[in-house]
């Protein structure tokens, strides 16, 4: 094979990583959802889905006790009550299934201005403009798990790489409740001793194909040459290769459907106890002055306001409010907030562990308004 042609086959592109992806995956959503409604559910194999009189239709979801028998999504009822006879069945609560979802990726919304929804349970973030490195990726993985479970008592489990199919990836290799980092250089040990149907897209066939060469794991595929790879499994099979040798194999321009900034936000974590509120205002003063900052870096203007504040006892409150237009004004940020946290003063200011602002409902300011709109 000529340089030519395996030019083809490796870019500087695909050796090149420049974002940071998170990937969160609620745990047994729509069981844990009844687990919680009913905690009888909680230690019963239990399933979503069918029918629970005709025994027929097939597993929605099932909890992890339903899962040590072999029980998993898309099997037949049938199936599942042959493997665990004693199973618990019930249809499922898929209008609450809705608004928790709805809930949840509320909160995913605050923690970054590009989100796409993958489910109802499953979304990705880019933390490539929130986070510095990876340990400040953690930092907010491990606040927006806190996050979660603080609101709705559901725990899920999240990957953290440099693209999005390796997050996802990530994430279903420590379940439940789980927090998985994959640094770029680490991709390629992370990966090979994963068995191959780990990776999204190769099914039962695609296994039983690789299985021929003796391939199971992600770590034989690594150690074909490439070009027997793609001779024998074509693209497809040199893209899974690529992935699991630790290259790029995601297009910037797929990353997300919903690329365009949503909002800008910042929170703080006291571990210094303020026993005045006239003090924890300077904190949360400052925290509108990095906003305030960004907004004017990106030539913004916002719509809503909101502040979310953390309690001791990891009561998390969220409170937002909207103005009639596009505004640009600190002033408006400081006075909209301070009216948000009169609901709290009945609480000792000491007991606060968080505090954050957002802007959201963002518009971009072109060079005609610019001459019109002051920023401060």
């Amino acid at each position: 094979m000529t340089l030519a042609n395996q030019e083809v086959y490796f870019s500087e592109k695909e050796q090149t990583f420049d974002s940071i992806i998170l990937y969160m995956d609620l745990d047994a959503f729509f069981a844990a959802v009844e687990m919680r409604e009913n905690p009888e559910l909680s230690d019963v194999p239990l399933v979503v889905g069918g029918n629970p009189k005709t025994k027929q239709g097939v597993v929605s979801t099932c909890n992890y006790e339903a899962r040590k028998y072999g029980i998993h999504s898309g099997m037949p009822i049938n199936q599942a009550l042959q493997l665990c006879p004693h199973l618990t069945m019930i249809r499922g609560s898929f209008k609450l299934y809705n608004e928790v979802s709805k809930s949840i990726m509320k909160i995913l919304e605050y923690y970054s201005p590009t989100m796409k929804v993958a489910g109802n349970d499953e979304a990705y973030l880019d933390l490539t403009e929130v986070v510095s490195d990876y340990e400040e990726a953690r930092t907010l993985a491990v606040e927006l798990k806190d996050d979660i479970y603080a609101t709705e008592r559901l725990t899920c489990s999240i990957g953290i790489a440099p693209t999005k199919i390796l997050a996802k990836i990530a994430s279903e290799t420590d379940k439940p409740d789980g927090l998985v980092i994959v640094k770029p250089l680490e991709i390629a040990d992370f990966m090979n001793p994963l068995k191959i149907t780990i990776i999204p897209g190769v099914g039962k066939k695609s296994a039983e194909l690789f299985s021929k060469d003796k391939i199971f794991t992600c770590g034989d595929l690594a150690k074909f040459p490439y070009q027997l790879i793609h001779q024998k499994f074509g693209k497809y099979g040199l893209k899974t290769w690529k992935l699991v040798r630790g290259y790029n194999t995601e297009k910037t321009e797929d990353k997300f459907l919903n690329s365009e900034r949503k909002s800008i936000s910042e929170e703080r974590t006291f571990f210094e106890r303020y026993k005045t509120w006239e003090e924890m205002w300077i904190q949360i003063d400052s925290t509108i002055d990095t906003i305030i900052a960004r907004m004017k870096v990106k030539h913004m203007s916002y719509k809503t306001i909101t502040l979310k504040i953390r309690f001791k006892n990891f009561e998390t409150y969220t409170r937002a409010h909207s103005l009639s237009s596009y505004n640009t004004s600190e002033k408006h940020v400081r006075t909209v907030v301070q009216k948000l946290l009169e609901e709290f003063e009945n609480k000792k200011p000491e007991d606060i562990r968080l505090v954050g602002v957002k802007i959201s409902n963002l518009r971009k300011i072109d060079n005609s308004q610019k001459t019109l709109t002051q920023f401060f």
